[in-house]
């Protein structure tokens, strides 16, 4: 195993998307370890943490930086390179998503739209910080889960809360690799630091395949719900989407999520495992990573 997480080697660091879900719980393992921490924002950080000096997003003034962290959308990241190149940042990590492998030919625009720009933003990184013989590392999560917060397994969570069951097409057997957001910085961190680090795209899948169904069954299990799915035709379904997309809280879903419950989507991380040392968990719920109830 080559990735180590060098904790009394000293870096500047900077960050974008310090007040993300993941950002917040990296930036105090960050300050912790005595890194130089510089955050960027728009607005007042949600959560202060102490060892980080906030910026605002257009102060780079003087700046000097070893690494750079973004867990921002990855498209938002070409209009700082300029800036950044400024700092002789010697790494830029970058969080990115397979989601520009498996929503690529969506039937959904919106969904080929994120793929497409996720493609076209690690290109430009790649091209850029090639020029400037800067190091880079995309990092790459499949369906992240934890903290009670995230946008996929929290929504079946609470989908089962409100409803009592939950909905499937032909099975749901497309197998998933769910990966804990705590593995993910884990991976964050090693990718920050370890030395001699190749630079590419890693991609961070969980440390256990399972098909769509038993992931919905887990969920079920782990929240003390009876184990209740209810094969819905697809079009029913879609139609179902479309009408929770009217509420704030579920205008992220696409009814080409519908499809994907028999596609697998299965991610090879051993680039991560051997270089990042990265060894994520079996999908396991504790009560700390279900939504509130």
């Amino acid at each position: 195993m080559h990735g180590t997480y060098d904790k009394s080697a000293q870096l500047r660091i900077g960050i974008l998307g310090g007040s993300s879900l993941l950002g917040e719980r990296t930036l105090p393992l960050l300050a912790q370890t005595g890194h130089l921490t510089s955050a960027f924002t728009r607005s007042q950080p949600k959560v202060p943490c102490p060892g980080v000096t906030w910026r605002k997003a257009d102060d780079w003034h003087g700046l000097a930086l070893d690494t750079f962290l973004s867990f921002a959308p990855l498209w938002v990241l070409p209009d700082y390179l300029e800036r950044l190149a400024s700092t002789h940042v010697k790494r830029v990590v970058v969080f990115s998503s397979t989601s520009r492998f498996a929503k690529h030919a969506s039937p959904d625009a919106r969904e080929r739209d994120v793929a497409q720009r996720l493609i076209r933003a690690e290109e430009q990184l790649e091209q850029w910080a090639t020029e400037r013989k800067i190091e880079w590392v995309i990092l790459r999560p499949t369906l992240i889960y934890g903290f009670g917060r995230d946008k996929n397994v929290s929504q079946i969570a609470r989908f089962i809360q409100r409803f009592g069951f939950f909905p499937l097409i032909g099975g749901g057997t497309g197998l998933r690799q769910p990966v804990h957001g705590d593995d993910v910085i884990q991976a964050c961190l090693s990718a920050v630091s370890t030395p001699g680090l190749p630079s590419g795209g890693y991609n961070l899948s969980g440390g256990e395949v399972l098909p769509y169904h038993m992931m919905v069954r887990r969920i079920c299990q782990a929240m003390g719900r009876p184990e209740r799915m209810l094969p819905v035709p697809a079009k029913a379904l879609s139609a179902g989407v479309s009408i929770l997309r009217c509420l704030p809280r579920y205008r992220h879903l696409s009814s080409a999520l519908v499809g994907r419950m028999n596609q697998d989507l299965v991610f090879d991380h051993s680039d991560a495992s051997d270089w990042l040392g990265f060894a994520p968990r079996a999908f396991h719920l504790m009560d700390e990573d279900l939504p509130g109830r």
